[in-house]
């Protein structure tokens, strides 16, 4: 290719190429499939790709962006070699990495998501930190939050959401404010004294650790049944991405390596051997990395800054990002019409809209705070008034009585 292929990824962390289990699998695949004078790595982020969401696979040559490693895959085996790589399995072979990729996707994705997002103290010592360091400021106030809040919807089902301290604090927060403005009796929390018990005393994941250990236990004794020697390239990239986020962090909650390493052997041999034949020993400076200064430019993380407070805003973030894609697709219609666009003008015209739109949505929350803040139309003003003591007390004939009182002293 005269071309490179641009794959924009999470950045690196815990000893992998990216933080991100597709990101992982994806530059695992690229690593066996193509030659590095092919293509190259960007460190990114959702917000600096059209498509919103990573690993993203930009080809210059079909001038396409395509997201999500499934595929990214498929789209390279569309290349040329792809069609070869394929036929070199059997039937059988591919319908079990088929078999073995929706599983891991429908499964051990919402278990990872558990240990690293869902969890307080996994999310608040190692992973948030992971997110702060490949992250330039101030994208780390927003983004990381953003994809947190993914991860938790992706293992809602799994009906683990205590070990997520946070929104328990952030709820019992609320319906005490709730029940302040309802006009219930407030306890200080300085006066309460509330019942502990031995359960009360242990951290979420011990009061869960059977449950825990038995979703673990299911996903791991699935995947110690595969021969990964004999799989196929995409189902042993993502298999490995998964494990290797369950088996690296080191997370003050390491229930998921716990249980692999005590129990599933096969699998932490099988992380390290692919770790050393696919990154030759996990060094990650030997992928061939490229220079993303324009994502990272002032005027680009600005840009991306403000589209990840634009998604975020309640009733709108939807539609401001089926404008925003949109847009990209009227922008790439133009550039393939040979209407030239310069990039930095195109940045600065963005930056202007979204910064007016911020502004705008600044005042309209600004003004519906204060509308909130005035009484209820037809609703009484409530004033306060001193109350009358001696014969005032007692109406007009108390003024009257008091009037008469005071003549007479005045005799």
């Amino acid at each position: 290719m005269s071309q490179k292929l641009e794959l924009h990824v999470w950045g690196p962390a815990f000893g992998l190429p990216s933080i991100d289990a597709e990101c992982v699998a994806t530059i695992a695949f690229c690593e066996q499939r193509i030659s590095p004078t092919e293509y190259k790595l960007l460190q990114s982020s959702p917000s600096a790709v059209p498509t919103q969401r990573l690993p993203a696979l930009y080809n210059p040559i079909s001038d396409t962006w395509t997201s999500g490693f499934s595929d990214i895959v498929a789209h390279l085996q569309s290349c040329s070699g792809g069609d070869e790589a394929k036929s070199s399995y059997s039937p059988s072979q591919r319908a079990d990495g088929a078999a073995y990729t929706t599983f891991l996707t429908a499964h051990a994705a919402p278990l990872l998501a558990l240990s690293l997002y869902v969890s307080s103290a996994n999310w608040a010592e190692t992973t948030r930190p992971a997110y702060s360091a490949i992250l330039p400021m101030p994208l780390p106030w927003t983004e990381p939050s953003a994809v947190r809040a993914a991860m938790a919807r992706r293992a809602e089902h799994l009906g683990m959401s205590s070990l997520d301290t946070d929104a328990a604090e952030e709820a019992a927060a609320k319906t005490e404010e709730a029940g302040l403005a309802a006009g219930w009796v407030h306890v200080p929390a300085a006066l309460r004294r509330p019942k502990k018990t031995v359960k009360d005393s242990l951290i979420p994941e011990q009061r869960s650790r059977i449950r825990l250990e038995g979703l673990a236990t299911d996903v791991y004794d699935v995947l110690a049944e595969a021969d990964w020697e004999n799989q196929t390239t995409e189902a042993r990239c993502l298999a490995f991405a998964y494990l290797a986020l369950m088996l690296k962090p080191d997370v003050p909650r390491p229930w998921l390596s716990e249980v692999m390493r005590r129990r599933y052997q096969p699998l932490c041999e099988f992380v390290e051997e692919f770790s050393k034949e696919c990154f030759e020993n996990g060094s990650t400076p030997l992928l061939p990395w490229g220079d993303s200064a324009a994502n990272s430019s002032a005027l680009g993380v600005a840009s991306r800054f403000t589209k990840t407070l634009l998604h975020d805003v309640p009733g709108l973030g939807d539609e401001w990002q089926r404008w925003s894609l949109q847009r990209q697709q009227n922008r790439q219609r133009e550039k393939n019409e040979g209407v030239v666009v310069s990039a930095s003008s195109s940045s600065s015209n963005d930056l202007l809209l979204m910064a007016g739109t911020s502004i705008t949505l600044a005042a309209v929350g600004a003004g519906a705070w204060f509308y909130r803040s005035l009484p209820p139309f037809g609703a009484p003003v409530q004033t306060w008034v001193k109350p009358l003591t001696g014969l005032g007390a007692f109406g007009a004939a108390g003024v009257m009585f008091s009037m008469a009182a005071g003549m007479a002293n005045l005799d």
